[in-house]
């Protein structure tokens, strides 16, 4: 991530995503990581293009005062390493 990321952002990101690897759920965030590390993409940005697809469906939720949907997440790991934002 970033050095100009909010540390804490960062964390709680990062603990969102190794817990959905923790517990597959849902699968699609291991199988993407693995992905973007077969693509050549290294583990660290990897792991930021992750929690860009995370943050992105939370600020949607926000913005549309919607629960989570995970269908669009799902949606946007696939579209990784390109995430477009509606």
């Amino acid at each position: 991530m970033s050095d100009q990321a909010n540390p804490t952002v960062q964390r709680i990101l990062l603990d969102a995503l190794r817990e959905q690897i923790t517990h597959n759920d849902p699968p699609d965030t291991a199988l993407t990581l693995a992905r973007l590390q077969s693509e050549g993409i290294a583990e660290d940005e990897a792991w930021r293009w992750l929690s860009a697809a995370l943050l992105q469906e939370m600020a949607l939720m926000i913005r549309d005062q919607r629960p989570f949907d995970r269908g669009e997440y799902i949606a946007a790991l696939n579209r990784l390493p390109y995430l477009i934002d509606r």
